[in-house]
């Protein structure tokens, strides 16, 4: 009986460790099942010129794409998805994209924020290649209007919203592809 009683904390251990992982989420940019339809928000808001769309069909990725222009104070471009399903817990996310060689910034906003207000964190694209970015919490900043402000602590599991910005006096054409967001556990 002794011989079996650690053998039945190891498979309750194991069995918690795998039902964890169990829960992560695949989240497809072009699954209407997963996300709205992207809402675009531009510069054009404040008086600038940029200029971006969402070219999106099930069974594709979704691209976002346009043109940052500076004139009239602008220089940004964005789309926001809402989740069409509540997120797991989670420790990590992994953002997988194709790239055009310019910084983006990913944008995750929950109930607790305010309007305007995001989780944002940078990452670098590689032009003509995919790549995967995976983030913590910890890699997230609160900020509203590019200032960092005071907010809860972001949970993963608190996200409704998913966004992209490309800003930061990135003139031109941008496009970028977007193909999952995966919601997982590194245990």
């Amino acid at each position: 009986m002794l011989k079996l009683f650690p053998l039945y904390i190891v498979t309750l251990v194991l069995f918690h460790l795998l039902s964890i992982k169990a829960f992560a989420m695949e989240i497809q940019f072009d699954n209407p099942n997963h996300v709205t339809e992207g809402r675009i928000s531009n510069d054009t808001v404040m008086g600038g010129l940029s200029a971006s769309q969402l070219d999106s069909q099930q069974g594709q990725n979704a691209v976002f794409s346009g043109n940052v222009s500076l004139d009239n104070n602008g220089g940004f471009a964005s789309i926001e998805f809402q989740l069409r399903q509540a997120t797991p817990y989670s420790d990590r996310i992994t953002l997988k994209v194709f790239g055009d060689g310019k910084r983006y910034q990913l944008r995750l906003k929950t109930a607790k924020l305010s309007f305007g207000e995001a989780y944002a964190a940078d990452f670098d694209t590689q032009a003509g290649q995919w790549s995967e970015h995976t983030f913590t919490s910890t890699d997230f900043q609160p900020r509203f209007r590019g200032r960092n402000i005071s907010a809860p602590a972001l949970k993963f599991a608190d996200i409704s919203r998913i966004g992209l910005l490309i800003a930061a006096k990135q003139q031109g054409p941008f496009s970028i592809t977007l193909d999952t967001l995966v919601f997982d556990s590194h245990i």
